[in-house]
C-alpha cells in the first residue's frame, strides 16, 4: 500500500462529525463521573446535542465536564453507518434503533480496521493487508451480518497479527519488554524507550516528557492523564486517537502523520518543563554539566546532574562529584589543600546536628477517571465501546493481571 492509499484509508478511518448524524451521542450510555457531568442510558439524546444533531458544547467539552467525550472516537463508523441510514439510500430507511445498533457494532470493527491499516503500512501489506480487505468487505454487509459479527472473535484474530507485525518492527531495536507493566506515575522523563514493547502497560499520569517512543508498541496502552510533553511519538506502533487524546501534550509533541493533535493540547510549551527526547540533544550521557550551571537540575535520564567544581552531587559519577561515586553526598578526604572535614559540601561547613529534610519517595498517584482505556484487540474479551468506561483487564480474583510485567517505580 503506497502513501497516498495508506492516508487515503486513515482518512476515511477518522471521526468526520460534520457527515454523522451524532450517532455517539445517542446511541452509546455513559454515567456521571469525572468524565461526564450527566448520567445518559443508552438510545437517549445528549441534552447538549442540537436539533441539527451539533454539540452545542464541542469547544467547552471538559470544561463543561464532558471530558469522556474529548477523548472518545469513532474512527469513522459514525459517518459510514449515518450514510447507509439517511434517506438517500436505496431500499427503505434504517429504524434509528436499529442504526444504533450497527454503529455500536461497526465502532469496535473500525478500529480493529484502524490497527490493521497502520499493521500494513509498516510492512506494506503481507497478512495485515489481507485481512484489512476482509474486515473492510464484511462491515458493508447488510445490518443483519454486521449485527451477527463476533467482535471478540475478530479481536482474536487481529491480535497475533499484529503482535508479530510489531516483533518484525522492532526486531534489532533492543527495546525493553514493559508489556502489561504497571507504569501509573512512573517518571520516565527523557527516557528511551525506542522499540519498547509496551502492550497493555498501565501509563496513567506517567511522566514521558521528552521521552523516545519511537517504535514503541502502544497497543492498548492506558496513557490517560500521562505528561507527553516535548516527547516524540511521532513512529510509535498502533497508537490511536483515544490514547493521544486522553494524554497530556503540546506543540513540541511529536505525533503521528496519520493522527490529528488533540485540540485541548496547548500551543506553546512552558519554558523549563520538559526535556526534548534525547535522540534530538548534542549532549552526551552523563556528561558534567557546566561549572557553575545546573542547579543540581534533573537530567534526562532520571538522575542529578552535578555543577562541575561545586563539587554538587552528581548521579553519574562526572567530574566534581568528589567521589565518583552517586548520591554521596560527603567528600572523602582533604580538598584545595586545605583541611576539610568529610561532611563539608560545596565548602560550607555543615551542621550535623541539623536534620536533612526527608524526600519522599513515593510516586505520583493518577487520576483512574481522567478518560476511557482502550481495550486490547488481542483480548477476546475486548471491552466496552461507551466513552468513558475503563475497559482495563482484570483477573478473575479482582486484582490487575499485568502478565508478569516489572513493576517499576521512578527514581529520586
Amino acid at each position: 500500500m503506497n502513501e497516498e492509499e495508506r492516508f487515503g484509508r486513515s482518512d476515511r478511518l477518522r471521526a468526520d462529525c460534520e457527515r454523522c448524524a451524532g450517532l455517539c451521542c445517542v446511541a452509546l450510555p455513559f454515567a456521571a463521573s469525572a468524565d461526564f457531568a450527566v448520567h445518559k442510558p443508552a438510545g437517549q439524546r445528549c441534552a447538549n446535542l442540537t436539533a441539527e444533531n451539533r454539540c452545542s458544547i464541542h469547544a467547552r467539552l471538559r470544561e463543561s465536564g464532558f471530558a469522556g467525550c474529548s477523548v472518545f472516537d469513532c474512527y469513522g463508523a459514525g459517518q459510514r453507518v449515518s450514510a447507509r441510514a439517511t434517506p438517500r439510500t436505496p431500499g427503505p430507511r434504517m429504524p434509528e434503533s436499529l442504526m444504533f445498533a450497527v454503529f455500536r457494532v461497526t465502532r469496535q470493527l473500525h478500529e480493529l480496521l484502524w490497527l490493521l491499516t497502520e499493521a500494513e503500512a509498516v510492512e506494506g501489506g503481507g497478512e495485515a493487508g489481507a485481512l484489512a480487505a476482509e474486515l473492510d468487505a464484511l462491515i458493508d454487509e447488510d445490518a443483519d451480518t454486521v449485527l451477527a459479527v463476533d467482535v471478540g472473535a475478530w479481536r482474536a484474530r487481529v491480535g497475533p497479527v499484529l503482535e508479530r507485525v510489531s516483533e518484525r518492527a522492532r526486531r534489532g531495536l533492543d527495546g525493553r519488554d514493559l508489556a502489561r507493566a504497571d507504569l501509573m506515575g512512573a517518571r520516565l522523563r527523557g527516557a528511551r524507550l525506542r522499540g519498547a514493547g509496551m502492550r497493555g502497560a498501565l501509563l496513567i499520569a506517567a511522566d514521558l516528557r521528552g521521552a523516545d517512543l519511537r517504535q514503541a508498541d502502544l497497543l492498548g496502552a492506558d496513557l490517560r492523564d500521562a505528561d507527553v510533553c516535548g516527547a516524540d511519538l511521532s513512529g510509535a506502533l498502533f497508537l490511536t486517537q483515544p490514547q493521544l487524546n486522553a494524554a497530556h501534550g503540546d506543540s513540541a509533541t511529536l505525533v503521528p502523520d496519520t493522527l490529528v493533535r488533540p485540540a485541548h493540547w496547548p500551543d506553546t510549551s512552558s519554558a523549563g518543563q520538559h526535556d526534548a527526547p534525547r535522540h534530538r540533544r548534542d549532549s552526551r550521557r552523563g556528561a558534567a554539566g557546566p561549572a557553575g550551571g545546573g542547579g543540581g537540575r534533573r537530567s534526562g535520564h532520571g538522575k542529578r546532574t552535578g555543577r562541575g567544581a561545586d563539587g554538587e552531587r552528581n548521579g553519574t559519577g562526572a567530574a566534581g562529584s568528589g567521589d565518583g561515586g552517586p548520591g554521596n553526598r560527603a567528600q572523602r578526604g582533604a580538598r584545595n589543600g586545605g583541611e576539610r572535614d568529610g561532611r563539608e559540601r560545596n565548602g560550607r561547613e555543615r551542621d550535623a546536628r541539623q536534620p536533612e529534610p526527608q524526600r519522599s519517595g513515593s510516586r505520583r498517584s493518577g487520576s483512574r477517571e481522567a478518560g476511557p482505556r482502550q481495550p486490547d484487540p488481542g483480548n477476546p474479551a475486548g471491552g466496552s465501546d461507551a466513552p468513558g468506561r475503563n475497559a482495563s483487564d482484570r483477573r478473575g480474583d479482582g486484582r490487575r493481571d499485568n502478565g508478569g510485567g516489572p513493576r517499576r517505580r521512578g527514581r529520586r
